[in-house]
């Protein structure tokens, strides 16, 4: 049950990062910064046996963990040479390096694999991310001079530049939800 909350609640976070990225092109560090948060908890609360994903020993455990941070790092260093190339953004490479940590060590190629999958297809949709990016924008504006109290920025798809790029954070959150979903069926 307590995979299933956790997985509910990442789900929850990885659809916030969604939206926000498709309507603001901007992943906030408070959304990676919670997801980082999170998975130090889920450490910590796994040495004490709390909570855990597959009974291991407590070097088991540390291996995995050491493992699952060197490949974040690496994803997080391959990243940065691909913003100082102008061909990534930086809140989507904080990303991919905290959904790494939740994947494991041994799930973090085939992690990359599917969002470079997810990717590609995502860049074949682009004109109708675009639909979708231009109508919610109608809508969030429209919302937020009805609801002024909620101080609401307006979405880039009405700029003058128009959006440029695609919210490859939904292609990121396809990779996780991959892993996810056996968490959320199994309960039912």
């Amino acid at each position: 049950m307590t995979d299933f909350l956790i997985s509910c609640v990442l789900v929850c976070v990885l659809l916030w990062g969604i939206v926000s990225e498709v309507f603001y092109h901007r992943i906030g560090n408070f959304l990676v910064g919670s997801l980082l948060a999170g998975w130090i908890v889920m450490a910590l609360l796994s040495f004490s046996s709390l909570v855990t994903y597959e009974p291991m020993s407590q070097p088991e455990l540390l291996r995995d963990l050491a493992f699952s941070i060197a490949g974040a790092v690496c994803a997080l260093l391959v990243g940065v040479g691909l913003l100082l190339l102008g061909q990534a953004g930086a809140g989507d490479i904080k990303l991919m390096s905290v959904l790494c940590l939740w994947v494991g060590f041994d799930n973090q190629l085939i992690f990359l694999m599917i969002t470079a999958l997810a990717g590609g297809i995502l860049v074949l949709f682009a004109p109708l991310i675009s639909y979708i990016e231009s109508k919610g924008a109608t809508f969030f504006t429209r919302m937020s001079t009805q609801y002024s109290r909620f101080n609401m920025a307006n979405p880039l798809g009405l700029s003058y530049d128009g959006v440029r790029g695609v919210p490859y954070s939904v292609a990121l959150s396809v990779g996780a939800f991959y892993f996810l979903w056996p968490r959320l069926v199994y309960v039912f």
